[in-house]
């Protein structure tokens, strides 16, 4: 595989870096895994490889299979999309964590105002490019 990519948060400051190069990735509903014994949140997604932006030999740019898993996890909440339909597909905006006393929240971003809303010990996220690129369909836009 050329390139992979692979990536460790452990703090609010690593997460906004992760959270730069999953923008627009997109994950199925029914990719996504809460392991509540586990502590672990995780799911495989279809990054854009905003890393590769200046270097496209593909004019729309590439998508490359992502998987993310976050440990310490002791909470989730979802709202503004329905956790039951395995084949919504939703577009992730951000990552983002937040203090709260010793432990975080984590949220995950989607477009239309979908979030995952994870309540974690610590902020321990690990990103890793699972197969080679293809071309996108489109290149993600985004209005001001």
């Amino acid at each position: 595989m050329s390139d992979p990519l692979k990536l460790l948060a452990r703090s609010p400051e690593d997460l906004t870096v992760m959270s730069s190069l999953m923008q627009d990735a997109t994950v199925r509903v029914g990719d996504i895994d809460f392991d509540g014994k586990g502590h672990r949140l995780s799911f495989v997604a279809n990054r854009f490889r905003w890393e590769k932006k200046r270097r496209f030999f593909r004019p729309k740019g590439e998508r490359v299979r992502a998987g993310l898993h976050l440990s310490g996890v002791l909470k989730v909440q979802h709202q503004g999309f329905d956790a039951g339909d395995k084949d919504q597909v939703l577009e992730l905006l951000s990552l983002e964590a937040h203090e709260a006393g010793e432990e975080f929240d984590i949220h995950l971003n989607f477009a239309g105002g979908a979030t995952l809303k994870l309540h974690a010990e610590c902020v321990d996220a690990v990103m890793s490019d699972l197969t080679e690129a293809w071309e996108a369909r489109a290149r993600p836009e985004h209005q001001d």
